[in-house]
């Protein structure tokens, strides 16, 4: 299974709340990860659907789970460079 479609099947919607990601995916909490998704400091974009100070922040299912492929093999070349010879 790739990474996008887990991401669909967990959360079951294209778009995901920051709030729900933030801690697992990003190591920060939710309050962190809203005030860099206000800077625009996260590595991926974030939007709301609704311009409003309440509204969630959401992030893109495609958008998160490249960020995940990324930092795996980001990830894997640093363990082939240690253990392939």
């Amino acid at each position: 299974m790739n990474t996008l479609f887990a991401l669909l099947a967990r959360y079951e919607s294209t778009e995901i709340p920051l709030e729900k990601i933030s801690e697992e995916f990003l190591g920060i909490t939710p309050r962190t990860a809203r005030q860099r998704a206000s800077a625009a400091t996260l590595p991926f974009p974030t939007f709301k659907i609704r311009n409003s100070e309440k509204a969630p922040y959401l992030v893109r299912a495609q958008d998160l789970s490249e960020y995940i492929d990324k930092k795996y093999l980001e990830a894997r070349e640093e363990w082939e460079s240690v253990n392939i010879h």
